[in-house]
């Protein structure tokens, strides 16, 4: 893989992401492509990093970074105002590419 990019996005978590550590490469989130049809993916499945830069107070957003893991993966859909879900054993956090 040619040099790691990864573009900023605000991030709208399903939960509280206070728990989640800042400026650390959260490895285990997906997105998929597809749809989720009898516990089974469908389409392509993506691993993307995310880096919590940092949370805003009182909500359960945060600012990050965010790539996929792979060059091959749809680097092309990470332009400004992309929106996508992450998944993690469930769907757990909305992604807006700034």
């Amino acid at each position: 893989m040619e040099a790691i990019r990864s573009v900023k996005a605000l991030i709208i978590w399903d939960k509280d992401p206070s728990k989640f550590p800042c400026n650390i490469w959260l490895q285990e989130l997906i997105v998929n492509y597809g749809d989720l049809e009898d516990e089974q993916f469908t389409g392509d499945t993506w691993t993307v990093p995310v880096r919590i830069i940092s949370q805003i107070e009182g909500t359960w957003q945060t600012y990050a970074d965010v790539r996929f893991s792979v060059d091959d993966a749809p680097w092309g859909d990470l332009v400004s105002g992309y929106t996508f879900r992450l998944w993690a054993g469930r769907e757990i956090a909305t992604v807006k590419v700034l």
